[in-house]
């Protein structure tokens, strides 16, 4: 049954890494409970792994995050096995999400601007270590990535997935196909178009050099593929961690949703439909000032 499930997110276009983790969720659930997917289960049996994830005999406990994917996971299971008539009882239609503490939202991270200047420098100065690689093709193409992870939001499937055809520089925007095959459209940034323009143009030289690159539809490419794959990604953003913050492709888009609603003065909804949310609850988060933010405006209290 768990087969079945995982086609039909495959049909719904969901994003492969995603359907691996709903997959994996999904394992553990089955094999901490030793159940089979097609056996009864009670929200008492839910409420239990919970529990058991929250307070746990011999690891340390599951961050409130973690948890609460698990769940959407299995709830998406269930609505599916019930819709589907695999099964006559939903058992998790009355769990609620758990809720987090406000020190939970500080794993929402993103970047001030003052280290997003550091990362720059970080990017032009880091020495290239891999035999082969043109350190300013590699400059480049990281630089731009970064921006457009930055000025546009992009997830890392999206970015790595990104089509020359996607990039309209005439108009200044670009088409992304985002989670569930859903398309929004994203304005490009002054700031930004200056950096597509100059990568698009280094870009059509390097492609008279490499035949691969010239074959290629995608914006980014590889050292010996014609797409950069989302692992490739991740890789090459972890080697510019800034000295006491591991950088993620999806920091930066905490970073576009957190900058992006300073700059709308919390326009939730225009910065929803640029982040492609489904639900606003998702951009709302990003309202919530971190703790260090609070700490700040404690220390700024009159001093006597």
């Amino acid at each position: 049954m768990i087969q079945e499930y995982i086609s039909f997110l495959q049909e719904k276009g969901m994003a492969q890494n995603t359907i691996i983790s709903y997959s994996n969720d999904l394992s553990y659930f089955f094999r901490d409970l030793h159940i089979q997917p097609d056996d009864f289960v009670t929200a008492a049996d839910i409420r239990k792994w919970i529990n058991e994830m929250l307070n746990p005999t011999h690891t340390k406990a599951l961050a409130i995050t973690t948890i609460n994917r698990r769940l959407n996971a299995l709830r998406g299971f269930y609505n599916w096995a019930v819709k589907m008539k695999k099964i006559q009882h939903n058992p998790i239609i009355d769990i609620q999400d758990l809720k987090s503490a406000d020190e939970e939202h500080e794993k929402i991270m993103w970047l001030t601007e003052d280290e997003f200047e550091d990362l720059l420098h970080i990017i032009r100065k880091k020495p290239v270590k891999s035999r082969g690689v043109d350190p300013e093709e590699k400059f480049r193409r990281d630089r731009t990535i970064i921006y457009l992870l930055t000025y546009a939001g992009l997830r890392v499937d999206e970015l790595s997935c990104l089509k020359l055809t996607d990039v309209d520089l005439e108009l200044k925007r670009i088409r992304v196909v985002g989670k569930g095959m859903k398309v929004r459209t994203i304005p490009i940034a002054n700031i930004l178009l200056a950096e597509i323009q100059e990568w698009f143009s280094f870009r059509s030289k390097m492609a008279e050099q490499k035949p691969y690159i010239a074959d290629s539809p995608y914006v980014f490419y590889s050292q010996r593929s014609p797409k950069f794959t989302v692992r490739g990604i991740q890789t090459m953003i972890e080697g510019y961690s800034l000295p006491k913050k591991k950088l993620t492709p999806h920091m930066f888009r905490h970073t576009f949703c957190k900058w992006m609603l300073k700059a709308t003065n919390n326009d939730i909804e225009k910065v929803r439909r640029l982040a492609g949310h489904s639900n606003i609850a998702t951009t709302s988060r990003y309202l919530k000032d971190s703790y260090s933010d609070l700490a700040d405006a404690v220390d700024a209290l009159p001093r006597f």
